[in-house]
C-alpha cells in the first residue's frame, strides 16, 4: 500500500489567517496524507494553540512533534525526536533540521524536515546548512541498520543550486520526488500567480522539495494548493505532495 506525505510553508499567522484555516482543511481533507511536514509554525492567536496541533486536527493526524517552528504529523507515535541547529548567517534567523522516527506499514522510517535560510544571496549558506543536515542524517543511522527516510522541507533554492546538488549528491542516494515523477515539468511552489505572494515578486520557482531515500518508491507527485483541482490558495508558497511505497513491498509482488 501507498502512502501520502504533504510538506507546506505554512507562512504562520499571516491574515487572511480563517480563509486559509478553511482552503486547508478542505485540501487536507482531499488529500488525507499520512504524514504532514510543516514551516513557519507558529502559535494561533485565537486559540493560543499551536498551529501543529489545529492542523493535525485538521486531518485527521493522532501524532506530531513540533521544534523550532517546523512541525511533523503523523498517523502512527513518532519517536527519537531531534532537532539539530544549521549554520547560522548574519540577516538570516536561526535554522534547525527537526528529525523524527514512525513506522509506516509496518517498516521503519526517518522523516526530516528543514527551512533553509532565506535571502536570495545566501547560495553559499544554504550549501553549508545542506551539509549540516546531511550530516545529522548520517550520524543518527551510523549504524548498518537499514532505514527508509523522507526528507522535507521549504529549501528556499532551486533545483540545480548547491543546496540540492550536495542532497541529491549525498551518500544517502535521494532522490527529487516531483522531479522523478515529472521530469519535464517546473513544479513551481512560489509564484507571484500565488495571491498571497508579495506583489514585487515576479519570478516562478521551485523551492519546496520532497526527497526520499532509495528504499522509497514515489508512485506520483503533485503541487497542491495552487488553485487547482479543488486545492485553493493557503499560503504563499504551495505545497507538494506525493504518494510513496515501500521498494522491498513493490519487489514482492513482481
Amino acid at each position: 500500500m501507498s502512502f501520502g506525505v504533504l510538506t507546506l510553508n505554512l507562512w504562520n499567522i499571516n491574515e487572511p489567517l480563517e480563509p486559509r484555516y478553511r482552503a486547508l482543511s478542505k485540501g487536507l481533507k482531499k488529500l488525507r496524507p499520512k504524514i504532514v511536514c510543516l514551516q513557519e509554525v507558529h502559535r494561533d492567536p485565537k486559540s493560543g494553540r499551536s498551529q501543529a496541533d489545529l492542523i493535525a486536527e485538521m486531518c485527521g493526524l493522532a501524532h506530531h512533534v513540533e521544534k523550532s517552528g517546523l512541525a511533523i504529523l503523523c498517523s502512527q507515535p513518532l519517536v527519537r525526536l531531534n532537532s539539530v541547529a544549521l549554520p547560522q548567517f548574519q540577516g538570516d534567523t536561526r535554522r534547525h533540521v527537526l528529525l523524527a522516527e514512525s513506522v509506516i506499514e509496518g517498516l521503519p522510517l526517518l522523516v526530516i524536515n528543514t527551512h533553509l535560510a532565506y535571502l536570495p544571496e545566501m547560495i553559499e549558506g544554504r550549501r553549508r546548512q545542506a551539509e549540516a543536515l546531511l550530516t545529522a542524517i548520517k550520524r543518527r543511522h551510523s549504524t548498518p541498520r537499514r532505514v527508509a527516510k523522507i526528507l522535507c522541507g521549504d529549501f528556499n533554492d532551486v533545483a540545480n543550486s548547491p543546496a540540492i546538488c550536495a542532497v541529491l549528491n549525498s551518500d544517502e542516494q535521494f532522490c527529487d520526488v516531483f522531479a522523478e515523477c515529472h521530469p519535464n515539468k517546473p513544479g513551481f511552489t512560489y509564484s507571484p500567480r500565488n495571491q498571497y505572494v508579495d506583489r514585487s515578486w515576479t519570478v516562478d520557482e521551485r523551492i519546496d522539495y520532497i526527497f526520499v531515500s532509495r528504499d522509497l518508491v514515489p508512485k506520483d507527485c503533485a503541487v497542491v494548493f495552487d488553485g487547482n483541482n479543488g486545492l485553493d490558495f493557503v499560503s504563499d508558497h504551495f505545497g507538494v505532495f506525493c504518494n510513496l511505497q515501500y521498494r522491498r513491498a513493490v519487489s514482492q509482488r513482481r
